[in-house]
């Protein structure tokens, strides 16, 4: 095996071990907080309460060291779209926390991003209904690519956190985690957790 594909093994090795240990943490947390303040889809959306009060109810007793982040750049990236896709696309999520989303920090610098339980405009349910997260594994440090360090979950009331596509056939995720795939429908760690953990030659990387 030559020195590049070595260093390769290497970063999806490493990849793998801190995605799975990142989903395990948020897991237990999530279903935590769920067991102290009820079920995630009754929790106040979007500007039906204010950021740090939301925060600071459903978040920080759970995680030990966790910090808010008003801004990306107080968070640590240089900008608000700090964020692409595998093509080098930037994703137009703009990561700040605001009246309807939250950004917060992990002590090991690993970075959640959150729409807040939002509705739209005819009250139904919006992201997704049970809330997409992204989850930065290595917080600001790059490449800050979806599919490499940034990864998709959705929470479920019952099940907890699960990742994006996960009730979706093998056929849908695998044509949904692409060097083209957004923001709003990435399966790319479905794709990871489906695989058996595992980075496997028909990922795009």
């Amino acid at each position: 095996m030559t020195l590049p594909a070595l260093i390769q093994k290497q970063q999806k090795t490493v990849l793998v071990t801190r995605l799975k240990k990142t989903y395990t943490v948020l897991n237990q947390q999530i279903m935590r907080a769920q067991l102290d303040n009820g079920p995630y889809d009754t929790w106040p959306k979007g500007g039906n309460i204010v950021v740090e009060e939301y925060f600071n109810t459903y978040f920080k007793p759970y995680f030990n060291g966790v910090q808010l982040c008003e801004t990306a750049i107080s968070c640590g990236y240089k900008s608000k779209y700090p964020w692409k896709n595998l093509s080098g696309k930037t994703l137009g999520w703009s990561i700040e926390s605001s009246t309807t989303r939250t950004l917060f920090q992990l002590n090991n610098g690993t970075t959640v991003f959150m729409p807040r339980n939002t509705t739209d405009a005819q009250g139904r349910p919006s992201y997704y209904g049970s809330g997409m997260v992204y989850v930065d594994i290595n917080g600001t440090q790059s490449p800050n690519i979806l599919g490499r360090d940034v990864f998709l979950f959705q929470i479920d009331t019952k099940k907890g956190i699960l990742p994006l596509c996960y009730e979706k056939d093998e056929n849908y995720i695998n044509s949904n985690c692409n060097m083209n795939s957004t923001g709003n429908e990435n399966c790319c760690t479905a794709k990871i957790i489906s695989d058996g953990w595992e980075i496997r030659d028909d990922y795009p990387w």
